[in-house]
């Protein structure tokens, strides 16, 4: 091993070796999030509400942006919604090249700060329409974001 002081002079010199470290790890949704994905297995989108500004997020905030205080209220937003982007996919998650392409939306709700972006589909589809989520059937919901199937036009 080379002290630190010394420096390399050839490549020769460097040595190297290949191996393989296991990480095992586990994301939490956090307080907030948690309270957001049990509001899709009961088919609801919440926003959080800062009971000192009255703003409100989706998703979901612990604290406010704007004034700094802890957020220890959530309130049903929509299901009433409006596209404020649009994007078309030609490839699935791994790069496969899809049949048909897939819409996702930047959805946001009324007297709320954020949005979702999600799958989207309707005639008429485009930036400003009123869409609406469309729920996985109650028993079928697992508390994820996938429980709404995608926005629709309504």
């Amino acid at each position: 091993m080379m002290a630190p002081l010394e420096r390399l002079t050839s490549v020769e010199s460097l040595r190297s070796w290949t191996d393989q470290i296991p990480f095992h790890y586990e994301y939490t949704a956090g307080v907030a999030g948690e309270r957001f994905l049990r509001g899709f297995k009961d088919g609801r989108i919440l926003a959080s509400a800062c009971e000192e500004c009255g703003k409100r997020y989706v998703p979901p905030k612990m604290y406010c942006t704007d004034c700094f205080v802890e957020i220890r209220k959530y309130e049903e937003v929509g299901p009433a919604a409006t596209v404020a982007a649009l994007a078309e996919s030609y490839v699935d998650f791994e790069g496969k090249a899809l049949a048909r392409p897939r819409t996702f939306a930047f959805v946001t709700f009324k007297g709320a700060t954020g949005g979702l972006i999600h799958y989207a589909s309707g005639k008429g589809l485009g930036v400003g329409s009123a869409v609406a989520p469309r729920f996985r059937e109650k028993g079928k919901r697992t508390g994820t974001v996938l429980d709404i199937e995608e926005f629709v036009v309504r």
